[in-house]
């Protein structure tokens, strides 16, 4: 393993920046060496991603509404106003985010510092901090277009090899399918697990009893809230989330420490405890999907606090939330994580893996109670109540197995698939796209090279019929060429290419 402490993050990450909003915005940044102005006050997005591994952190990158509307309305084509801040920014600076923090890993990896990244989550408000614990590394970097400033964080810490969770040994270990126990994997109920190991860790650690609770008064979720989330990345990626008042946090840590309450003025010792709740949460489940063969190592803790935020996390197949009550004061827990889509999509001989996942609801209906909680596919509910639903939030039924998910139904066997089976598709991979002047493109001549906006590395776009239908990587064999699938593109990106 190489010396994290020579690792250069600040060229690393300012070359990276530069590129991807050059090549895939059209937008010229540049960085700045003063610190950037206090963001409280403004609404802002955060793109964050956690690494896992050899190497342990946080990567988030920061901008305000109005210029993530910018960078949204380069991308669409539309102007700032015309796109959708729930939708088209977030999915753009998730994307964004992607990037750049991947191309950071991939420099970690390249320099002898193995390690895998988390799905991206954003978090929006306009009072909120968003710290990663116990870092041996950080960096902070202001960048600017015209009048707009973001900003771009990374910490990072070394782990031993012992300590990471994964087989780092050669640089295609995890891109074998692992030997997953189906039986395991099924019977895996992480709703009661992690619903389990809160109520006994602040039993135990804290000296509280929670107590389950269906609704809980918005009145009490005013005032300053503290959130702590760890990571799992692998062949199963996902985050856990403990939201509690300061009120309640400030009691946890004087109770874990023999103190009163209002003898801890130390703001780090409550997120260093936080930090422990977290680890100790998301241990167990990550415990106990190694234990089913699946491979994955957690990320260091991160606690995020202020009186506006809420906190979405993306690209999740199952997402569940509990409501508690301790001494009077809410409680929440949240879990989300999926499968690798290799693994799934692994063939019956290599690994005998059964996931099933339920559709989303439509918006403004309401699951039923039976099912409230259970598994969803597309993109999850925030993982912080809004204010209009703080009142009610969603069931939380005392831990306990959960009602079995219904198969989901299949073609009736009299469909006539014999139709469709000689209706010709034409398949496509699309290396990448550049957008050039006029005056370029009649320069062009045998021996000219394009500069395509997709970087080094990144998956390539598998079209059917000029539809996006999945991505993959290039593989070579026998001296010929092929394309691995790694990833099968979401309902929303194949109505976009539709719609295209």
């Amino acid at each position: 393993m190489g010396d994290l402490s020579t690792f250069d993050i600040r060229e690393r990450i300012t070359s990276s920046v530069i590129d991807t909003y050059g090549t895939m915005l059209a937008l010229e940044v540049e960085p700045l060496a003063a610190e950037p102005p206090p963001g409280f006050g403004i609404h802002r997005l955060v793109g964050t991603l956690n690494f896992a591994g050899a190497v342990t952190g946080i990567f988030n990158l920061q901008v305000t509404e109005t210029f993530g509307r910018l960078m949204a309305g380069r991308m669409l084509e539309q102007e700032p106003a015309e796109v959708d801040l729930g939708t088209d920014v977030r999915d753009l600076l998730a994307e964004v985010t992607n990037i750049v923090g991947g191309n950071l890993k991939s420099a970690l990896n390249d320099a002898g510092h193995p390690c895998v990244l988390s799905t991206p989550s954003i978090t929006f408000g306009t009072d909120f901090t968003i710290r990663s614990l116990a870092m041996d590394r950080f960096e902070r970097m202001a960048f600017r277009h015209g009048e707009h400033v973001f900003v771009v964080e990374a910490g990072l810490k070394g782990v031993e090899a012992a300590e990471a969770g994964l087989d780092f040994g050669t640089p295609e270990a995890m891109s074998r399918l692992p030997h997953v126990d189906a039986a395991k994997l099924e019977a895996l109920d992480p709703r009661a697990k992690i619903a389990a190991a809160v109520t006994e860790v602040f039993e135990t650690m804290f000296s509280l009893a929670l107590a389950p609770v269906d609704t809980v008064s918005a009145s009490s979720l005013q005032g300053k809230r503290l959130v702590s989330s760890v990571c799992f990345a692998g062949d199963a990626t996902g985050v856990v989330s403990v939201h509690v008042g300061e009120e309640l946090a400030r009691r946890m840590a004087a109770n874990m420490l023999g103190v009163e309450p209002g003898e801890i003025d130390d703001e780090a010792a409550i997120h260093d405890m936080l930090g422990e709740l977290g680890n100790i949460v998301t241990g167990g489940l990550k415990s106990a999907l190694t234990d089913t063969g699946l491979r994955c190592a957690l990320s260091t803790p991160s606690v995020t606090a202020g009186t506006d935020f809420m906190i979405e996390a993306l690209n999740l197949d199952r997402y569940e939330r509990f409501a508690f009550e301790a001494g009077g004061l809410p409680v929440f827990a949240e879990m989300g994580f999926k499968i690798s889509d290799l693994v799934k999509a692994a063939p019956r001989g290599a690994t005998e893996v059964h996931y099933r996942v339920e559709e989303t609801p439509a918006a403004g209906a309401e699951k039923p109670a039976a099912e409230a909680g259970r598994a969803t596919s597309g993109r999850p509910a925030a993982r912080e109540p809004s204010p209009a639903a703080q009142a009610a939030p969603p069931a939380a039924p005392p831990p306990g197995p959960a009602a079995p998910a219904p198969e989901a139904p299949g073609l009736p066997e009299d469909f006539g698939l014999d139709l469709l089976v000689d209706i010709p598709v034409e398949l496509t991979v699309e290396l990448g796209r550049s957008r050039i002047p006029i005056q370029e493109l009649l320069r062009l001549q045998p021996g000219s090279a394009l500069k395509l906006s997709r970087l080094e590395g990144e998956p390539v776009d598998i079209l059917a019929n000029d539809v996006l239908i999945a991505r993959g990587e290039v593989v070579v064999k026998n001296e010929k060429y092929g394309i691995r699938i790694t990833e099968i593109a979401g309902r929303r990106e194949r109505l976009r290419g539709l719609k295209d």
